[in-house]
């Protein structure tokens, strides 16, 4: 498996994250509660996951390796990329610092919170669909294989540092919060389709 293969298959968790998401901005919309329990996993997930683990193998790998490749050619995509990554650490600490408020009852904290939920889970969306048709075609064409197997290495360091069960966590936080959620939505008949969009 590449390590453009890695992120795919990591975007599909991704998927399933903003999946539930999204069903939770419905709910609030149309006048639902969320529990502290769905919104601490949002927010644990999103720090673990996406930041600490998916993110890092982005920014740090990936991006300078094909900005490397490219010769400066493509530094103003992967600066927007890498943006996108920072503007979604900004929505998440938005999202963290309105839970307390809205679960304590504030009008004020209820709409900075689905605000926020709201603009993150947008920015999430597009941000996948550009990485796997735009990004990851384009590193495919970078990098041989030879090359990408290198990259590998660098993944698994990180994954050792952040300890060998981040993933199975991640993947268990995000399957615990769309299964709790959707125990709440009886109307709701949830089916996906999990391959990347």
């Amino acid at each position: 498996m590449s390590v453009i293969d890695i992120l795919v298959d990591e975007h599909r968790l991704v998927r399933k994250y903003l999946d539930t998401l999204g069903i939770a901005i419905d709910l609030m919309g149309t006048g639902g509660e969320l529990s502290r329990d769905f919104l601490e996993k949002t927010l644990d997930f999103s720090n673990t996951f996406l930041d600490s683990y998916h993110h890092y193998k982005e920014e740090y790998v990936i991006f300078v390796k094909l900005a490397e490749k490219k010769g400066g050619s493509i530094d103003p995509q992967i600066v927007s990329l890498r943006d996108q990554h920072e503007r979604g650490r900004t929505f998440i600490k938005a999202i963290s610092s309105a839970v307390d408020g809205y679960l304590d009852g504030s009008e004020v904290k209820k709409a900075k919170l689905f605000e926020n939920l709201g603009y993150f889970y947008q920015l999430q969306k597009q941000h996948l669909n550009r990485e796997n048709h735009v990004f990851f075609p384009m590193a495919r064409e970078a990098f041989s294989e030879a090359e990408m197997e290198g990259f590998v290495e660098e993944f698994m360091k990180e994954e050792e540092r952040l300890g060998p069960e981040t993933l199975k966590y991640s993947e268990t936080l995000v399957e615990e919060k769309f299964h709790r959620l959707v125990a709440c939505l009886p109307a709701y008949s949830v089916q996906f389709d999990w391959s990347p969009w």
